[in-house]
C-alpha cells in the first residue's frame, strides 16, 4: 500500500503539464501508419473502452459516450464530461456512414487488436478519409497505448503522466502469497463466467492468480454457466457485479453449496465511475489492480482507498494533491 502511494506521488506533478502539439504520424496496434492532425478538436471513441481512455486523457475533445455513464458514475465525473451525448459504437466494418454524422477529426479505438477490429479500423478510414487508429487494450500494453493516444490527440504530457502511472502500478504488483483460483461472474440466472485469457481476466492473471471457468470452445469474454458448474470449479474467490447479486447468493441454497460463497469469499467489484475489474476492459482496470494488490479483508481494505483515490486522479474528480502530506490525506479521506 505504501509503495503504491509513493509510486502515485512520483508521477502526480506531471498532472499540471500543459498541452503541446501532437505527433503527425502514428503507428497503431495493427501496424498501420496513420497521419493524424496536430490539434484534433473532435475525437470519436469507437467503443466503450476508448470512451474511458479519452475521459481520462482528453475529455474536452471527446464527442460522446458509446455507453452513457450510470447515475453513480455521472455524480463522480466532472459535469461537462458526464453530460456528453451518446454516440454509436463503430467497432465494425461498414460503420463509415455513422462515423461521418459526428464530423470527427480522429476516430480512436482501444481494445483487442484482433483481425476483426483491425479490419474495422481500416475500413472506417477507407470509407471516410478520417484518421482511425486502434490501440492495444491489454493492461500490460497500457503505458505504450497511453503514450500513443496522447500523441494522437495532441496531449503528450497527459499521456506520458498516465503512462508512467500505469508503469508504476504494474511494477508494484506484489507476488501472490498463495495460489488463488478466481471466478469472475456477472450476475443472472444463469450467471456468466469470464473466460481465461480474455481481457476480462487480465487483472486476476497479473496478480498471479488463476482465472477459472467451465471449458468452452467458443470465444468471447463471458459464457453462461450453471451454479453447479461454478461449484465444480471450486474457486477460492468469486468476484461479482453488484451488492444485489451477493445478497441473492446469500439467500440461495444452491449458491450456499459453493464453498467460496458459504465461507464468505465473495467480493463485489467496485463500479464507480467504471468497473474496476473488467467492465469496460479499459484503463479503469488499473483501479482493480491497485484494489486487489492492497486488499486486506473482505471489503478491500486499504486497497479500496487507493483504487478510489486513483480513480479521482485519472478522471479529474478532485484537484491533484501536490505534496506528500496532501497525498496521504487525500488517499485516507477518499478511503473512508
Amino acid at each position: 500500500m505504501v509503495a503504491v502511494r509513493r509510486l502515485v506521488l512520483a508521477v502526480i506533478a506531471l498532472l499540471v503539464a500543459g498541452r503541446v502539439a501532437g505527433a503527425a504520424e502514428i503507428t497503431d496496434a495493427t501496424g498501420r501508419t496513420v497521419q493524424v492532425p496536430d490539434h484534433p478538436a473532435r475525437v470519436l471513441p469507437a467503443g466503450y473502452p476508448a470512451s474511458v481512455l479519452l475521459a481520462a486523457l482528453a475529455p474536452d475533445l471527446m464527442i460522446g459516450w458509446t455507453h452513457p455513464p450510470s447515475a453513480a458514475a455521472a455524480a463522480f465525473l466532472p459535469p461537462a464530461l458526464a453530460k456528453l451525448p451518446s454516440v454509436a459504437r463503430v467497432t465494425f466494418e461498414g460503420a463509415g456512414a455513422a462515423v461521418k454524422t459526428y464530423h470527427p477529426d480522429l476516430v480512436l479505438d482501444y481494445g483487442d487488436a484482433t483481425p476483426r477490429y483491425a479490419r474495422a479500423a481500416a475500413d472506417i478510414q477507407r470509407q471516410t478519409g478520417i484518421p482511425t487508429i486502434l490501440l492495444d487494450g491489454h493492461l500490460t500494453a497500457a503505458p505504450a497505448a497511453l503514450r500513443l493516444a496522447g500523441q494522437a490527440v495532441g496531449r503528450p504530457a497527459r499521456g506520458e503522466m498516465l503512462a508512467r502511472l500505469a508503469e508504476d502500478l504494474l511494477a508494484a504488483v506484489p507476488k501472490p502469497a498463495r495460489a488463488m483460483r478466481v471466478a469472475i461472474l456477472r450476475g443472472g440466472d444463469p450467471p456468466a463466467v469470464a473466460q481465461p485469457g480474455s481481457l476480462a481476466t487480465e487483472v486476476v492473471t497479473l496478480l498471479g492468480w488463476t482465472p477459472v471457468a467451465p471449458p468452452s470452445a467458443k470465444g468471447g469474454m463471458f459464457r453462461p454457466a450453471s451454479i453447479a458448474d461454478i461449484a465444480a470449479l471450486n474457486p477460492d474467490l468469486i468476484l461479482i457485479h453488484g451488492m444485489d447479486a451477493r445478497a441473492a447468493m446469500a439467500k440461495s441454497a444452491a449458491w450456499q453449496a459453493v464453498p467460496a460463497v458459504r465461507d464468505g469469499h465473495v467480493l463485489v467489484e467496485p463500479e464507480v465511475p467504471f468497473g474496476w475489474i473488467e467492465e469496460p476492459p479499459s484503463i479503469n482496470r488499473l483501479l482493480g489492480l491497485a484494489w486487489l494488490s492492497g486488499r486486506s479483508g473482505a471489503d478491500g481494505g486499504a486497497g479500496a482507498a487507493t483504487g478510489t483515490a486513483l480513480s479521482a486522479l485519472l478522471f479529474d474528480h478532485l484537484p491533484p494533491p501536490q505534496s506528500v502530506t496532501d497525498l496521504r490525506t487525500f488517499l485516507e479521506e477518499r478511503g473512508r
